[in-house]
């Protein structure tokens, strides 16, 4: 019955997609958003209902849920495999189009904006009804799971006994309850800048495009810095290996568009105080949007391997269909609307803060490319030449670090540039100080930590930075400046600051991590790193839907208990968790390797400089919240 159900939901989401492109009054235009919104959100509640309840008549739950699987999972299956991830893909964009509505409303070009939103909404809706409905009942079930399903309602279906269950890497930890939702919104958060762009370009009407398209673009940003930042916990967390970025394709592909958006909130500011880089921002909203649906097919569609990467389907050439109408679409509309960007301004002197915002936006777009073209490579060999490469980690270690200490001295320069320019000479008696402070620090800490020149030149760089943004803080303290006056400048050095934390625990753990490899056997007394580990016998805890399989390894009166996960609906070899003893400034990381009898092979790592990481990571993605938080109130 919850099959019929939701398909049929998706066809009648399919009509008011049409009736809501075509609406020829605001009436119509509110009626017809508000029974889309309610019917995505009301197909997304019936999937969870029937995960919940274990309909396995329902071929996706029978293939990516089972009985024994835990309620945090089974919620979390949802978006576990390309069916279902594209429904919340779909809710995600219904609550942007809410957002729009609500923030928007009294607008009067809103009419082409809300047209091409929709466009986009059927666009997903159509992949669903017509290739990869979630709701697709199981006509033909197997041993575990489900072999064969219905795109159709009212058909006698054939519920499967035994679930197969999630991925075993999604059952694993509970950031992917959390992690993709908050991907996902602010990778579907990119659509409606393009929608308000292509919009206003075909309304003729532009007056204020950018800081609607800007107001969004800080929404998705915030939400794709948080999403990126959990997928980094998740990896260093559950996958063993102890690191928390490795360049993955699946990485790759969040990170490009994050990069295109940061530029975009820098030059958006350009056109808004002088009315440059017009053209510009108009090229950024499309290669943002086309970036998601791009990272989505490398994502979805099965053609690059990735630890990330959970499923495959037949959505990679609709996808990459999309992509070309998309970028056809932004052309033509350009190309009707040359005039507009011909009165576009210069930006005048580079050394000036729109200058450096211009340079920003040059850096950050190498580095997307660079990052582009490293993870899309690989792919067009193989078509061409039949055969597999992979661009390993020291590809983009060498190209993008230079581009990143670059955008580091920038943030340092735009800490009190004025609007006109740099005067170099009056930069650096303000700030040598600063630079002071940043070698001393630099120099004191050669002492504790193996220093080489990109070290040396990170922690220069980055602690130059933080300091000149603490020596401001205190001058506007000192001067009884509000910071709540200009929240887009405070705003901006938060993240600066994030971003120069970041740096400094990035370089950390980099250079200064190290690992060793023992075979111990049970009540064997390991040193490592001064300290002594007592290693414990193994033993096995059984669940419903797993086995693990652990071992205590005691530190003084701490105990800590690497694992392996044996899922039991599962063909996968058996997950490694890491037992973690977390310090201030650093981890040790302990991994099985292996058990044989009973000799185990125990890997443990110190992770240098990890707390560092995530308290950057928490600095930058707090820092646009406290001005995201005005845009139901203001533009």
């Amino acid at each position: 019955m919850i099959s019929s159900i939701g398909i049929i939901s998706t066809w009648i989401s399919i009509a008011i997609c049409l009736l809501l492109i075509r609406h020829k009054s605001p009436y119509e235009r509110e009626l017809y958003s508000r029974l889309l919104i309610f019917n995505s959100i009301f197909q997304f509640l019936l999937l969870e209902i029937a995960l919940l309840i274990d309909d396995f008549s329902i071929g996706y739950i029978a293939n990516h849920s089972a009985t024994s699987t835990p309620t945090i999972y089974k919620l979390a299956s949802l978006w576990g495999a390309l069916d279902g991830s594209i429904l919340l893909w779909i809710l995600c964009l219904v609550s942007y189009l809410f957002y729009h509505l609500k923030r928007f409303r009294s607008d009067l070009n809103e009419d082409y904006e809300n047209k091409v939103f929709a466009f986009i909404i059927l666009f997903f809706y159509g992949f669903v009804v017509f290739q990869s409905n979630p709701f697709a009942g199981c006509i033909e079930s197997g041993t575990i799971g489900c072999l064969n399903s219905t795109l159709l309602p009212f058909q006698d279906l054939d519920r499967a006994s035994i679930g197969r269950g999630p991925n075993p890497l999604l059952q694993n930890h509970p950031l992917m309850a959390i992690h993709p939702p908050l991907l996902y919104m602010g990778y579907v958060g990119l659509a409606l800048p393009f929608a308000i762009t292509l919009g206003a370009f075909i309304n003729k009407s532009k007056e204020d495009w950018v800081s609607k398209s800007r107001s969004v673009a800080r929404v998705a940003w915030v939400f794709l810095t948080i999403g990126i930042s959990l997928g980094a916990a998740w990896s260093y967390e559950v996958l063993g290996w102890g690191g928390y970025w490795a360049w993955d394709p699946v990485e790759n592909v969040s990170f490009i568009p994050w990069l295109l958006c940061t530029g975009f909130l820098h030059s958006s500011i350009v056109q808004r105080k002088i009315n440059s880089l017009v053209n510009w921002n108009y090229v950024l909203i499309g290669l943002m949007f086309s970036s998601t649906i791009y990272g989505t097919f490398i994502t979805r569609s099965g053609v690059l391997i990735s630890v990330h990467s959970f499923s495959n389907g037949p959505i990679g050439q609709y996808l990459l269909f999309g992509l070309f109408i998309s970028l056809i679409s932004l052309i033509l509309v350009g190309w009707k609307n040359e005039n507009y960007f011909k009165n576009s301004n210069k930006v005048g002197s580079l050394s000036g803060k729109f200058g450096l915002f211009t340079l920003n936006n040059v850096l950050l777009s190498v580095a997307a490319f660079i990052i582009f073209i490293g993870t899309s490579y690989p792919i067009y060999f193989e078509v061409i030449n039949e055969k597999q490469i992979s661009i390993g980690r020291s590809f983009y270690d060498e190209l993008v670090s230079p581009i990143f200490l670059l955008l580091i001295f920038l943030m340092i320069l735009g800490v009190n540039t004025k609007i006109k320019g740099t005067n170099f000479k009056v930069f650096f008696e303000q700030e040598n100080i600063n630079l002071i402070i940043s070698l001393l620090i630099s120099f004191m800490m050669s002492f504790l930590i193996i220093f080489n020149p990109s070290v040396a030149t990170t922690f220069v760089i980055s602690i130059w930075l933080i300091s000149s943004i603490t020596y401001k803080v205190i001058k506007s303290i000192k001067n009884n400046i509000k910071f709540s006056s200009d929240k887009t400048y405070w705003s901006g050095q938060i993240a600066h600051l994030g971003i120069a934390i970041l740096s400094i625990g990035i370089v950390l753990n980099m250079t200064q991590s190290f690992s060793s490899e023992y075979r111990v056997n049970t009540g064997e007394v390991i040193s490592f790193e001064n300290d002594n580990y007592i290693i414990g016998s193994v033993y096995s805890l059984e669940f419903e839907e797993k086995t693990v399989i652990a071992i205590n390894v005691d530190k003084g009166n701490k105990t800590i208990s690497p694992k392996i996960n044996l899922f039991k609906n599962s063909f996968q070899q058996g997950i490694s968790t890491p037992g973690i003893d977390r310090g201030l400034f650093s981890d040790t990381y302990i991994t099985i390797k292996s058990i044989e009898d009973q000799e185990y092979k125990l890997i443990f790592k110190k992770n240098m400089g990890i707390q560092i990481i995530w308290l950057g990571l928490l600095i930058t993605a707090l820092s646009q919240i406290w001005k995201a938080r005005y845009v139901f109130n203001k533009k």
